[in-house]
């Protein structure tokens, strides 16, 4: 098989290009057919790929959107890295939105919808175009059950600050005001309900359900991202996912990249140095914390965190840490 004519360099350096750029540029109907481009949309060009990824496919949508478009719901949240459930990361169709007024967009993989004006803040950034983050955690109450949305929101208010990474994309209070401008829409009563468990800090999905899953069997309202500071640690100051620093408990939830060697070896250490200067140390992983809101193993994982607790003197009060 003839191997494809090389595209010129200013089609072959992007991501995904226009037909009608590349038609402009001299490559011919036959060139645009070929095995080694995929069309992901109509009017758009892309190496072909496996599996394209959520922003493959934005790039690839963007170079051929119309100026009254723009990304929304899980779309704008994937780009942004909210963390979203399983199956909404693994769906590669687009949400693409118009502002009332404007025909939706109706085109093969992509899901439209046409928005109020008065509820919806659009942002561009260089080619791309999308709701804003208080705007996009809105369009998700109908999507998500209530802890993710939770989730959701604990990640728009907290970013990757804790750990020195992005600030956070919008505050409570930006998110309270676009949930009163959603008011009577779908999902609304949700939107109210999460604001009032959103908490700056978890760093992840599992973290934010974990939470919540301890604060609604009874226990108390834990410390996120708790620095341990002790001089006995002779500097070293570590960070524990949840904790009870009046008990001295911490709770860890360990994803899957815990089971790398190296990784392994560190946490050990990390424990035995927390032990020794009298912390204890509940490790939490998916199995503990299935996508249920209560089942058998998380019921033994509060049961577990409870007697922790009461092993240094807390009495089943929901007050206090």
């Amino acid at each position: 098989m003839r191997r494809p004519a090389d595209l010129p360099p200013e089609l072959a350096q992007r991501a995904a290009f226009a037909v009608g750029d590349a038609r402009g540029a001299g490559v011919g109907r036959g060139r645009l057919a070929a095995s080694d481009l995929a069309m992901p949309f109509r009017g758009s060009r892309m190496p072909a790929r496996i599996e394209p990824s959520i922003h493959d496919l934005v790039q690839a949508y963007a170079v051929r959107m119309p100026e009254r478009q723009f990304f929304s719901h899980s779309t704008s949240a994937l780009l942004n890295g909210v963390p979203l459930p399983l199956h909404l990361e693994l769906d590669r169709r687009l949400h693409v939105s118009v502002l009332h007024g404007a025909p939706r967009p109706r085109v093969r993989g992509v899901i439209g919808h046409a928005l109020e004006r008065s509820r919806t803040q659009v942002l561009e950034s260089g080619p791309i175009r999308m709701t804003d983050a208080a705007t996009t955690w809105c369009q998700l109450a109908p999507m998500l059950d209530l802890d993710d949305l939770v989730a959701a929101g604990d990640f728009i208010i907290t970013g990757r600050m804790p750990v020195g990474g992005r600030n956070p994309m919008a505050s409570v209070e930006r998110l309270r005001a676009a949930a009163e401008l959603h008011r009577g829409s779908v999902g609304a009563a949700r939107l109210r309900e999460a604001l009032e468990l959103i908490r700056y800090g978890p760093l992840s999905r599992r973290e934010s359900r974990l939470r919540l899953r301890m604060i609604r069997a009874g226990l108390p309202q834990p410390a996120i991202n708790y620095t341990v500071r002790d001089a006995r640690l002779l500097g070293w100051e570590p960070m524990l996912d949840l904790a009870y620093p009046r008990f001295r408990v911490g709770i860890e939830y360990e994803g899957d990249h815990h089971r790398d060697p190296k990784q392994f070896r560190v946490d050990v250490s990390r424990y035995e140095r927390l032990y020794d200067v009298g912390w204890l140390t509940v490790r939490v992983t998916a199995d503990d914390l299935p996508e249920h809101r209560t089942d058998a193993a998380s019921d033994a994982l509060v049961t577990r965190i409870d007697a922790r607790l009461r092993s240094r003197g807390w009495d089943g009060s929901p007050a206090g840490r």
